[in-house]
């Protein structure tokens, strides 16, 4: 059997650097790292996960909960994590929180209890999950709450986001997406973004009401489609509609145009994320993009110092990354 001190004598190195590669820690050079790559391969090398969690506790593994990676949104968010925890020789599982129990409450997928850590995006505070290993939520407004939070800039970017609107003329704006509480999820992105949008909009001197400034539909591309349809069909008084993800926003480009609409001629629309398919619409997509590339950075850094330094006391943080408001054809009056 091949073992790691073999593949470092292949390599002209120690067995030290040689583990170091291989988990693609950036304290070892790329020339290096090729030469115990090649060596690993050359020999038919496999890293023995079992053994390095017995030998250190740790698996090197962190696990990525979703509810479901349908979307751009979700795969975008994920490319970021997995680039991050590679910089850091670790690896991402990702496990939908969909599938942990079964109708009735029973464990079905316990795969996260290899990982040394969760980060988690709509999970249910309390969890079996998050209770039995450091966790860090992801775009979780709860108050109080006893996880570390990193969430997107709900309220800073959806004010811009009217405000731009505003700037662009539009004095009849409305919301797409489901309803003001007690309707939505409380601590959820979804119930932020429409309280900030309401109060954005009450701010600017403009009409908003919590039925008729609304176009109720579920919060997915297939609503969008839905909310287009509606605007259309309805001849909704709007000149100006606010998406709070780019998913309900392309969807709503789809709905409008099913029905010969002109964006942003007759109605212009804003999106809340900043994906890639965004760029390539038609129109393109006006959005607010956010930092997923900080989101990853403070999420990772916050549970890696819970995770190597569990001797410590750790009070929750919560952190809110930036955004970038991106003016494309959708609003470009």
């Amino acid at each position: 059997m091949v073992t790691l001190k073999d593949v470092a004598k292949e390599a002209g190195v120690t067995a030290t650097t040689a583990s170091r590669a291989l988990r693609g820690l950036s304290s070892v050079t790329p020339k290096t790292t090729q030469k115990v790559l090649a060596a690993a391969e050359k020999l038919g090398y496999r890293m023995n996960i079992s053994a390095q969690s017995l030998r250190t506790g740790k698996s090197g593994t962190i696990t990525f909960l979703t509810a479901g990676i349908d979307g751009s949104y979700f795969s975008t968010l994920a490319m970021r994590f997995a680039a991050e925890l590679n910089k850091q020789g670790r690896h991402m599982l990702i496990e939908s929180s969909r599938y942990l129990v079964d109708d009735h409450g029973n464990d079905q997928d316990m795969s996260y209890l290899f990982s040394d850590g969760i980060i988690a995006i709509n999970a249910k505070h309390g969890s079996k999950a998050l209770e039995s290993h450091p966790s860090v939520m992801l775009e979780d407004y709860a108050m109080n709450s006893t996880y570390d939070q990193v969430n997107a800039p709900s309220v800073a970017g959806t004010r811009a986001a009217i405000r731009h609107l505003y700037d662009r003329g539009c004095r009849h704006i409305g919301v797409v997406g489901a309803g003001i509480p007690p309707e939505s999820n409380p601590g959820a992105s979804q119930e932020v973004r429409l309280l900030a949008a309401k109060h954005e909009c009450q701010e600017l001197g403009l009409e908003f009401d919590d039925e008729r400034s609304l176009i109720r539909v579920s919060w997915s591309r297939d609503g969008g489609v839905e909310a287009g349809h509606k605007w259309a069909d309805e001849q909704l008084p709007f000149d100006g509609l606010f998406c709070p993800s780019d998913g309900l926003a392309l969807g709503l480009l789809r709905g409008l145009a099913d029905r010969g609409v002109h964006v942003p001629q007759d109605v212009a629309v804003i999106g809340f994320d900043g994906v890639p398919d965004g760029e390539y619409s038609v129109p393109t997509l006006s959005t607010i993009a956010v930092d997923f590339a900080g989101m990853a950075q403070a999420a990772v850094s916050l549970l890696t110092r819970r995770i190597d330094h569990p001797e410590e006391e750790h009070y929750p943080q919560t952190v809110t990354v930036g955004y970038k408001l991106i003016e494309r054809e959708s609003t470009a009056r």
